[in-house]
């Protein structure tokens, strides 16, 4: 492992080959996970053989894994058919379709790997023992024992699944030779998975757990925000060649979008899939760290109605200058502002946004669709301290009810019942009780209860309509005659 390699990068490349090796043994034995009873024996072989290359590098204590997580993974499944079950066959043949080939070229891995996304944000959204065979692993492993037939120990799989570069190394010098001491009382699963570890070391060297070297031209030294980004994401580094080719040189005519910080092109890269590229502009390398956290961020969503990040771009060019650019999954059908707000032949029709509209308003119908609506509920039912959730060291219930009904105070819907700052800092600052908090309009929708129990509290009977706020009020002292009621009802 390279010296200037920090520990948390490290971590993940233990963290990777581990998969590897998982992937190895479901497809010998079609199991994910060796037997509980294995798990200490599993890490001891592992650690050994680390250690060859990493003197006194304890990984469960380095890198924060505990020992069951190696026996445990996602939502219970352990076996071929388990995970099977839970994947229409329908999205397993797609898998196929994309990861069955070489994955060695950045434009097959990209295919494949924003598959394996979708796979996991569909139906692999369970609970997880640790992350070492986490729900965001299981697809990975699976793919690269059945779904790629060359297999997880092929060079352009463990590559583009795993982030694993098996390229040998001039400098890497003579391989050391490692011996695996196996008892006699350890099981036949750990057999395997020391078996495989050892012959993937002998064959691969070194570079085993050695970050992938870059493929990117002219491109930058990456910081350590970026390389950080490789060894924990599966996200492919795009040459800028690669970008320029897929837009055209950046044609204007596959722009598909503008912004503040760049424009948006149409793209289609060696594959034939066609791709969305963001390419920021007024680019400098000071600011890769910010570029670091959003690619983290998105890369860290996984949705199905959301679009994937299939990898970025970042280099230097003579001409260009510093270039940063993230590459998605082209939305071929655009954007809702081009069918609400675009051409005509385009344009929504009305019972689509009728569907939508009606779609939008029955969400949870009859519960509060604002967080500010659900806080109030609590409030006004004396449960102000449900609104904050857990957390450790939390303050007084005293101080934290009067922060809860101050923020309810500040979000009330009549400008008028909203204090000014300097009167938020007063309260907070000073023992200042919190004034009472006025009731909030009432809803086309409340019930008669509401609507009563508004009325008998309120001194002068006004009540507020939804509309403006503006009070009306009820005469409680002359109610209406027989007559009035019938000249108000020929009236209407």
């Amino acid at each position: 492992m390279p010296s200037n390699v920090d520990s948390r990068s490290e971590c993940q490349y233990i963290k990777q080959g581990i998969r590897l090796v998982e992937s190895e043994y479901l497809r010998v034995t079609n199991s994910f996970l060796p037997p509980p009873e294995s798990a200490e024996s599993c890490w001891d072989s592992y650690e050994s053989l680390v250690n060859e290359y990493e003197p006194n590098f304890n990984i469960r204590r380095r890198c924060g894994f505990e020992t069951t997580w190696i026996a445990h993974g996602c939502m219970n499944i352990t076996t071929r058919s388990e995970f099977e079950s839970v994947i229409p066959r329908k999205d397993l043949d797609d898998i196929v379709s994309a990861c069955n080939q070489s994955l060695l070229n950045n434009s097959p891995c990209a295919t494949c790997t924003t598959a394996i996304s979708r796979l996991q944000a569909s139906y692999l959204t369970g609970p997880s023992i640790g992350n070492v065979s986490d729900c965001t692993a299981y697809p990975f492993i699976y793919v690269a024992a059945f779904a790629n037939l060359q297999g997880p120990t092929n060079e352009g799989t463990a590559k583009c699944l795993f982030n694993l570069d098996f390229t040998s190394s001039s400098s890497s010098g003579k391989k050391k030779k490692v011996v695996i001491p196996v008892s006699v009382s350890i099981t036949v699963v750990v057999l395997i998975v020391g078996f495989l570890v050892f012959w993937f070391f002998r064959r691969r060297g070194k570079k085993f757990l050695k970050p992938k070297p870059t493929n990117v031209t002219n491109e930058v030294n990456a910081s350590s925000g970026l390389d950080s980004i490789r060894g924990s994401t599966t996200l492919i580094r795009f040459k800028f060649d690669e970008i320029k080719a897929a837009t055209k040189n950046f044609s204007r005519d596959n722009i598909i979008g503008r912004g503040g910080y760049g424009n948006v092109y149409k793209g289609v890269l060696p594959d034939g899939s066609e791709v969305a590229l963001k390419r920021f502009k007024n680019c400098s390398a000071s600011g890769d760290a910010s570029f670091t956290h959003e690619v983290e961020v998105i890369a860290s969503i996984r949705h199905v109605n959301l679009v994937a990040l299939r990898g970025y771009c970042t280099a230097t060019t003579p001409y260009e200058g510093h270039q940063r650019i993230i590459v998605c999954d082209l939305l071929k059908n655009g954007s809702v502002h081009d069918h609400l707000f675009g051409l005509v032949e385009k344009k929504l029709s009305w019972p689509i946004r009728q569907k939508i509209a009606l779609g939008t308003a029955k969400v949870n119908d009859g519960q509060p669709t604002l967080i500010t609506d659900w806080a109030w509920s609590l409030v006004r039912n004396g449960r102000a301290l449900d609104v904050v959730e857990d957390m450790p060291d939390l303050g007084p219930p005293v101080v934290v009810e009067k922060y809860v009904l101050v923020a309810v105070l500040c979000s009330h819907p009549q400008l008028y019942a909203r204090p000014t700052m300097d009167q938020v800092v007063k309260l907070l600052d000073t023992n200042v009780p919190v004034p009472s908090i006025p009731e909030r309009p009432i809803s086309l929708i409340a019930n008669i209860d509401d609507i009563e129990r508004l009325a008998s509290s309120s001194g002068s009977g006004k009540l507020s309509t939804p509309a403006g706020y503006q009070p009306y009020t009820f005469d409680e002292d002359c109610p209406q005659t027989p007559k009035e009621d019938n000249e108000n009802s020929s009236g209407r």
